[in-house]
């Protein structure tokens, strides 16, 4: 069974589920993407708790302009 869970961040709808055991209680993060009028498409992502801890720190890092470039990719 899926939960909707308060988001503060407006356009962005946050649903706890269950992953499975592998991944245990999950998040979707989903928002409305943009496309012609009158049809509705969202885009989502689905993290678990280790996940969503990590893209958290990293998101108040960007948020308070501490961010670090990736280089790498």
């Amino acid at each position: 069974m899926a939960t909707d869970l308060k988001s503060h961040a407006q356009g962005v709808s946050l649903t706890r589920f269950w992953g499975g055991d592998p991944r245990g209680v999950c998040v979707q993060v989903t928002t409305k993407k943009r496309e012609p009028e009158g049809a509705e498409f969202f885009d989502s992502v689905q993290l678990t708790r280790a996940q969503a801890a990590a893209l958290a720190a990293d998101l108040m890092d960007f948020a308070q302009s501490r961010e670090v470039e990736d280089f790498g990719k």
